[in-house]
């Protein structure tokens, strides 16, 4: 038997999906309901009938939104949650957890002082930091080590500095520089721009391969690469970094230094020459003895402290700058892009501190690379990584 009914379907057309409104799906449902019952059914929906019909509706609806949702999420550019992680198996890739927060300490005291993996370093906040990999204070008195904190949290420079676990030979430690926060579980934008970028994962010997294969290492939370296929040496970017000829360049936040070197040396091609602050000896294992080793080097960013003016109105309720500061920074870490060479335009935060505001109490906002020194955006170093903290955003009441 088939059953007919006046409820408008779901159109599915080359463009997409066509959802008929809850009103002309209601008016199918009173359709139905008037020939089910002899042709005269009072349509008003304060009856009985007219309620049911109306609940019917949103049942109706509810289910179509859910194909929708389903459908769209079918689609790369739209997918979200279990569906993207699904999308993302075809690529083999799998969505990142959480990135603790990263900082480069150095460590002074007595030459050969052996500093075991695991040191425990704590800074102003009383937060722990732990030395990643085991190092020797050298001959200069002083050593660099790559400290991770158990969690998602800053540092300001010169705050690393609390020994916690007492090491013979140790005098002190600080960090120069700001620590590099890490981030939480991958967000959905990002790990849909990952993976666009990762169908040349599989291809080598061009920058587009170098950076799909080092960005899925564990840890490695943004990366910067580029080539200079010139015979003489150019200058990128905003801190005009210099390229060597015929050579690749490659920064990186977080990750081992030796998975990452031996990453870039499988997949930058034969002859290639490297850039960077960090050096590592690579042994190519395809071989037997003797093996090749080769000098792969590629950037660490340093860190650099972006400050904002953040301006309301005077009558901004209390609490307002605590607000405006918390917002910042979870907008500044969800932002869609690699941070290392962006360009960071203030118009990017209004929609978060708006929607976190109450209305019409945000007048202005800018960003400065110094503290007095602001602008519409700006622009950092293929060799930097911005970083923000409460301390650097003014709020200002006019």
């Amino acid at each position: 038997m088939t059953i007919k009914t006046n409820v408008p379907s779901i159109e599915f057309t080359p463009q997409g999906l066509i959802l008929p409104t809850e009103q002309e799906i209601l008016k199918g449902v009173l359709a139905d309901f008037n020939v089910a019952f002899g042709g005269k059914l009072s349509k008003n929906l304060e009856t009985p009938q007219g309620q049911f019909a109306s609940s019917i509706t949103a049942i109706i609806a509810e289910k179509n939104n859910q194909i929708a949702w389903l459908v769209n999420n079918l689609d790369p550019s739209y997918s979200d949650g279990f569906m993207q992680d699904a999308i993302a198996k075809i690529y083999f890739l799998k969505r990142k957890g959480q990135v603790n927060s990263t900082a480069i300490c150095v460590f002074t005291g007595l030459p050969g002082t052996v500093l075991p993996k695991g040191l425990s370093v704590k800074d102003s906040n009383n937060n722990e930091w732990l030395l990643e990999e085991e190092i020797s204070i050298l001959s200069s008195g002083q050593v660099e080590g790559r400290m991770q904190a158990k969690g998602i949290y800053g540092a300001k420079a010169g705050t690393i500095s609390q020994i916690y676990q007492a090491i013979v030979g140790l005098d002190r430690v600080t960090n120069p520089q700001d620590a590099v926060e890490g981030i939480a579980l991958e967000n959905r934008k990002d790990f849909a721009e990952r993976v666009r970028k990762s169908v040349a994962k599989n291809s080598k010997g061009t920058p587009e391969s170098v950076y799909a294969n080092v960005s899925d290492l564990v840890g490695v939370s943004d990366c910067y690469v580029i080539d200079n296929p010139k015979g003489v040496s150019v200058t990128v970017g905003s801190s005009q970094r210099t390229i060597e000829p015929h050579s690749i360049y490659v920064a990186v936040i977080g990750g081992k230094d030796e998975e990452i070197a031996k990453t870039i040396l499988t997949y930058a091609g034969n002859g290639c020459d490297f850039n960077g602050n960090t050096t590592v000896n690579v042994t190519d294992d395809n071989y037997t003895d003797p093996k090749p080793t080769y000098e792969v080097k590629f950037m660490r960013p340093s860190s650099v402290p972006i400050y904002f003016e953040i301006k309301l109105k005077r009558e901004a309720v209390v609490g307002s700058e605590l607000l405006v500061k918390e917002t910042l920074s979870k907008s500044f870490q969800s932002l869609n892009k690699s941070k290392i060479g962006a360009t960071i335009y203030s118009v990017e935060f209004v929609a978060d501190l708006v929607k976190a505001l109450p209305s019409d109490h945000l007048l202005g906002i800018k960003v400065g690379l110094r503290k007095n020194n602001y602008t519409e955006s700006i622009t950092v170093g293929i060799d930097q990584y911005p970083t923000i903290s409460s301390e650097n955003v003014s709020v200002v009441l006019v």
